[in-house]
């Protein structure tokens, strides 16, 4: 039987990724349900959540999965790391908001590429080229997933809720959101490697969106 450290995770990984998963389906629901679920905790509520937690599923973890196995393929040691402090500011700001604003960045997956020469002298192991590649890997994942839900919307629905369009949704959303070109997220790096790729992820996301 395989085991969950052959697959390149740790236990905390995987608490970290469920923990981040359940917090971002509450703040992708908390603007339409969040004040019904405070004042009163009700079934429909929480079957919403639970249809939001599906969605987040397919949508946020093929993205940081994608990021995970790109830097293993280079040869870097790589996992997902929860982000303390921008997932309770994310949290914050979606009650504040009533769910208006919302931050999908929960954490990320922290690429170890470093090495020491013999000499003491810190180097990469990987070219900005492959940077950018890992990069990528979580957007045209979203991308690859949106495109598939495009062509199950009207067929994959829950008691009449097209669940395939929000997937693909929310999966655009996750790629236009991680293509800001403002570190540490993805387009602040595929910016920097080529500005015309950046700019074509930026489009086909937009475009793709507004698909659904």
């Amino acid at each position: 039987m395989t085991t969950i450290e052959q697959l390149g995770f740790d236990k905390k990984e995987i608490k970290d990724i469920i923990i981040s998963t359940l917090a971002l389906a509450f703040i992708f629901f908390y603007g339409l349900y969040g004040y019904q679920l405070i004042s009163n905790i009700n079934s429909g509520a929480l079957y919403a959540y639970l249809l939001y937690l599906a969605i987040i599923f397919f949508a946020f973890i093929p993205h940081e999965l994608a990021h995970k196995f790109t830097a293993i393929r280079y040869g870097c040691k790589a996992r997902y790391q929860i982000w303390w402090k921008g997932l309770k500011f994310a949290l914050l700001l979606a009650i504040i908001t009533n769910g208006n604003f919302v931050i999908a960045a929960p954490g990320a997956v922290m690429i170890y590429s470093m090495r020491k020469d013999m000499f003491g002298q810190i180097h990469s192991t990987i070219t900005p080229k492959e940077n950018a590649y890992i990069s990528m890997a979580g957007p045209a994942a979203n991308l690859v997933i949106a495109a598939i839900m495009l062509s199950l919307s009207g067929i994959l629905t829950i008691g009449g809720f097209d669940l395939a369009s929000s997937i693909g949704y929310v999966s655009c959303f996750l790629a236009m959101f991680n293509l800001i070109p403002i570190p540490p997220l993805d387009g602040s790096k595929i910016i920097t490697w080529n500005k015309g790729v950046w700019f074509g992820l930026i489009v086909i996301s937009y475009v793709m969106m507004g698909m659904f």
